[in-house]
């Protein structure tokens, strides 16, 4: 699937790596069906411990307001900063009428969703463990809302044994990869310079071109093409759903 032998790495001594559809691989379904998944989790887990009874539609419409209201808010506060995973679970709280105790709810129904999604990319942390026993340093650097604890905790239950060192995270740092600004900071907290950098993801604006423009060398690695085909699928699927009259 990746065609790591042939790789450059003269003069690397970290290699940097996306985390999901990198490290991580998300299944064929697209974000409407997982959205809809953790609505359906989250209003088992709400019944069951907190006595809360709502619909998972209303769940599911909630989580999408929150995540859009969330990150309108960022591009006008800050356009190169990141949504916490926490606001977000305390603003669907807050949307649905509910505290601070069914927020942490949502937040575990997300995460143990998310885990039942991914699967580790055998073949590129077979590649990553074989480099690390060479005595580079491994680490992961992800856009996303999740703490680098949370992702920690995905890489080590999804991917047991994995070769990475440090997790990075746009939520952490304030910064994405998308905008370039997480890198200067990965490179301080390292204590390297762009060029002992090899950083490898799947996406081409923010794992290549951003990478570049930092500074690293980098190496872009895509989903299957019949896993790309399948969420595209699903996600029309879901479309057509949604228009669909109710009976």
């Amino acid at each position: 699937m990746i065609a790591m032998k042939s790789v450059d790495l003269q003069g690397v001594r970290v290699i940097s790596c996306d985390v999901f559809d990198t490290l991580l691989q998300r299944n064929a379904i697209a974000e409407p069906g997982r959205v809809k998944r953790i609505a359906q989790r989250a209003a088992e887990m709400l019944r069951e411990e907190r006595g809360v009874v709502i619909e998972v539609e209303a769940l599911a419409r909630a989580r999408a307001r929150a995540q859009r209201l969330a990150y309108r808010a960022l591009d006008m506060a800050d356009p190169n900063g990141e949504v916490g995973f926490d606001a977000l679970m305390q603003g669907m709280a807050l949307g649905l009428g509910l505290g601070v105790d069914e927020a942490r709810v949502l937040a575990r129904a997300e995460i143990a969703v998310e885990q039942t999604q991914l699967s580790p990319n055998a073949a590129l942390l077979g590649w990553l463990a074989w480099r690390s026993a060479d005595g580079l340093r491994i680490i992961a650097v992800s856009d996303t809302w999740h703490s680098a604890a949370t992702i920690r905790g995905l890489l080590d239950r999804v991917a047991p044994g994995n070769p990475v060192a440090k997790v990075y995270t746009s939520a952490d740092l304030g910064a994405t990869k998308r905008s370039s600004a997480i890198f200067p900071k990965v490179l301080e907290a390292e204590g390297e310079p762009a060029q002992a950098f090899f950083h490898i993801g799947d996406d081409a604006l923010a794992d290549e071109a951003m990478a570049q423009r930092a500074g690293l060398r980098s190496h872009r690695i895509v989903p299957p093409r019949r896993t790309i085909f399948a969420r595209r699928l699903d996600a029309a699927r879901a479309r057509v759903m949604r228009a669909m009259p109710e009976q």
